[in-house]
């Protein structure tokens, strides 16, 4: 299983906007099936101001088609990227697991 975790950089005073509008990218991707993803920013805390991140599980990593991207995912985007002062990107992380430990022997 695998940890995905999408990064959006915004505008100073966007974040919560550019928020909205990730959770409404991920609900379109979970209409087509994709887990649950959470959506959080990073502002009024200790560490980077004015991120947003989105994370999800998925038990596989394969790369997405773009007829696979739902219309209201590109248009939901088009409205986004203004405010970013970035490209957006995406880490993945592979999750420990005791079987995972088990077949590289550090059980």
């Amino acid at each position: 299983m695998y940890l995905l975790r999408r990064i959006a950089k915004a505008q100073q005073g966007k974040a919560w906007e550019v928020a909205s509008l990730l959770s409404k990218v991920c609900g379109s991707y979970e209409e087509n099936g994709r887990n649950k993803a959470q959506v959080f920013v990073s502002q009024g805390l200790p560490g980077t101001p004015n991120v947003v991140y989105a994370e999800w599980t998925q038990e596989t990593i394969e790369p997405i088609r773009p007829s696979e991207v739902p219309e209201a995912v590109r248009d939901l985007n088009a409205q986004m990227f203004p405010m970013l002062t970035e490209p957006w990107s995406i880490e993945f992380y592979e999750l420990v697991t005791p079987e995972k430990l088990t077949d590289r022997n550090l059980s």
